[in-house]
């Protein structure tokens, strides 16, 4: 390589100086000359039609929303793509904090836990059944508008949400009548991607809208020909004073956290069975949440493969069987993200634990939860739940093969 290159990212930035931490890696670019350049930085071209950057919520910002929503500021909710009582911390409370709303409606495909605490549901469309365009920072030069379209026909009685709400402001007239002035979301999507017609530079063009509609939906999406990927100015950016605090880790226990996403069933694949049936691609169980422990630390304990423990921090407590994992750190304990629903369907319903119930409300400078900055204690129950592995019972350690002579 003809240079280094520092990328923040991962559990460092989920820790209570997290953002002290991505200031310093980028500042490290800048002494390395690795702004602007191949095989540098850039930083992502804005979506077409995007005059600033859109982004998801801070934790601090859901925090301050929960409790808004406690003290009873808003009368309606709309719930739309997400599971706050399954993804929030359960210290942030959200399932008790819907008492202080007159009326929750949710759009979800599946009747997982905020639907059920909800007024109404109108359930939306399947993806594969749905209209859209998404605005992406893909990390190419050009910006990109990505497009989708139904492939299969709606299965049940759903309805798009762009739809609902389009019939809903025509049914409320006045200005919700004028703020919607639309037929569909076919149309309603038509009026947000008419203005790239008149640019210059696109992938393609067309003279009316629905021809340009239907190239939008054949390519996918809409992209300029031009360069749009912008060098960071690393004038100033050693100028500032980066703190050089440690982290700071929540609770008194012995062992430090790190929740992990499962690559395979993420925050909304446990209701598909041949998601939960697909191996871990690192420990291969299946169906279940484990707690990953080095086995020198498992051996101290007195713990071996399938050994329930009590896993307790600041803010909850767990049950787990183990799964002795010699790639982990030996004070520090990993729980995968994806099971431990309360509702969702048969397949996800109490199946696992949902290792969001161990995080506690503490944030970076960023606003972002610290969700790496945990520290728990560990109890052996003297209970066994047998884990589903694909793995046979010799695993990794060679149970069952005998000592060599």
């Amino acid at each position: 390589s003809a240079g280094a290159l520092a990328i923040p990212g991962g559990m460092a930035l989920g820790q209570s100086n997290g953002l002290a931490v991505a200031e310093a890696v980028l500042a490290l670019n800048a002494i390395a000359d690795n702004f602007g350049k191949p095989g540098g930085m850039y930083l992502s071209a804005l979506a077409p039609n995007q005059t600033k950057y859109q982004h998801s919520a801070s934790m601090k910002e859901m925090q301050d929303f929960v409790q808004q929503i406690a003290a009873g500021k808003f009368k309606v909710l709309f719930v739309h793509g997400v599971n706050p009582i399954f993804e929030l911390p359960a210290s942030l409370d959200f399932k008790n904090a819907l008492n202080g709303v007159e009326q929750v409606i949710s759009f979800a495909t599946f009747p997982d836990e905020t639907a059920l605490e909800s007024d109404y549901v109108f359930p939306d469309h399947h993806g594969l059944e749905s209209w859209g365009y998404q605005r992406v920072a893909t990390g190419s030069a050009q910006p990109v508008l990505s497009g989708a379209q139904p492939v299969v026909s709606p299965f049940y009685n759903t309805r798009a949400t762009a739809d609902v709400l389009i019939t809903a402001a025509q049914l409320a007239g006045g200005k919700f009548a004028e703020a919607l002035p639309f037929k569909d979301e076919v149309e309603f999507l038509q009026s947000k991607i008419a203005p790239l017609m008149s640019e210059t530079d696109g992938f393609f063009s067309a003279a009316d809208i629905d021809t340009f509609a239907a190239y939008f939906q054949q390519y996918g999406g809409w992209w300029k020909t031009t360069e749009g990927r912008i060098a960071p100015n690393t004038e100033h950016v050693l100028d500032g004073v980066v703190s050089g605090s440690e982290a700071e880790f929540a609770g008194e226990g012995e062992f430090y956290f790190v929740p992990f996403v499962s690559p395979t069933l993420a925050e909304a694949g446990a209701n598909k069975p041949w998601l939960q049936e697909l191996p871990d691609p690192t420990t291969t169980v299946m169906w279940n949440t484990w707690v990953e422990i080095n086995p020198v630390t498992a051996e101290e304990l007195g713990l071996e493969d399938d050994d329930v423990v009590t896993i307790t921090s600041e803010a909850g407590v767990l049950e787990l069987p183990v799964y002795r994992y010699p790639a982990i750190r030996p004070d520090t304990i990993a729980i995968p993200f994806g099971q431990g629903h309360t509702a969702y369907g048969r397949y996800a319903e109490n199946r696992g634990a949902n290792p969001t119930d161990l995080l506690g409300q503490h944030f970076n400078e960023a606003g972002d939860l610290a969700f790496a900055g945990m520290k728990v204690n560990i109890k052996k129950t003297g209970r066994k739940q047998p884990l589903s592995r694909l793995e046979s019972i010799m695993g990794v350690y060679g149970v069952g093969l005998g000592e060599e002579k």
